[in-house]
């Protein structure tokens, strides 16, 4: 069952999914792709504001209460809508989410 509550959640991202696991568990599902550093020299703040990004995505479910839970996978961004939607059905029928064609990032 996926939930439709309005924004409760700390980031300043958008969620791309949100759902409730079988024991109650509201679970955020976010999708980004994280920024390069940036060349060493002057104006650092602003060469970070306009920095390349990643080629890889990030697709992280954080949940949290009773207390945080967080699980970040890198994918491709061919595979990003299939890892996204495995995610999601994962969490929502309570198994660990383990999606295909991901690598987990600890």
């Amino acid at each position: 069952m996926t939930s439709h509550r309005p924004e409760t959640s700390t980031s300043s991202l958008r969620p791309s999914a949100r759902t409730r696991s079988p024991d109650g568990r509201e679970w955020e599902i976010y999708a980004y792709r994280e920024r390069l550093p940036p060349r060493p020299g002057r104006f650092m703040l602003v060469r970070r504001l306009f920095a390349a990004r990643s080629s890889e995505w990030t697709v992280e479910a954080v949940s949290w209460a009773p207390y945080p839970l967080r699980h970040r996978w890198t994918v491709a961004k061919d595979r990003k809508g299939q890892v996204l939607a495995r995610v999601e059905g994962q969490l929502a029928r309570g198994e660990q989410p383990m999606p295909p064609n991901a690598k987990q990032v600890f």
